[in-house]
């Protein structure tokens, strides 16, 4: 078992959404805007089945760090997936969601968070 700051468990996260071909990866710090969180990573899936394997892939990963997951919610649905990690919370949206929840305004102050190349994909098509 390995344990992860709040930053590495962070782009731990960015980098599985990357590896399950998530698109619009977006690392957020909020340390100096909220006590929810440290981190919010927001990533783009193009449908159901993605927004599923996102959300178990990390679910899987950070088990293996001596940490679950607080809470997830949504993956039941179809829209957005929130997995609740404690100090790391990620927001996996389908396009038109991710549109209309828009939390990138909402927390356009935060300071935005270098990732790995491959974890800062565009959109696909």
């Amino acid at each position: 078992m390995t344990h992860l700051d709040s930053l590495e468990l962070a782009r731990l996260c960015a980098e599985i959404a990357a590896d399950k071909k998530c698109d619009e990866i977006l690392l957020l710090d909020v340390t100096q805007r909220t006590v929810i969180a440290d981190y919010f990573l927001i990533a783009t899936a193009r449908n159901r089945r993605q927004l599923v394997a996102v959300a178990d892939g990390i679910s899987k990963e950070v088990i293996k760090s001596a940490k679950r997951p607080r809470r997830v919610e949504g993956t039941g649905g179809d829209k957005w997936v929130l997995l609740d990690l404690g100090d790391v919370v990620v927001h996996v949206f389908d396009p038109d969601a991710r549109t209309f929840y828009d939390l990138e305004s909402l927390w356009a102050d935060a300071p935005r968070v270098p990732l790995a190349k491959k974890a800062s994909r565009a959109p696909a098509g």
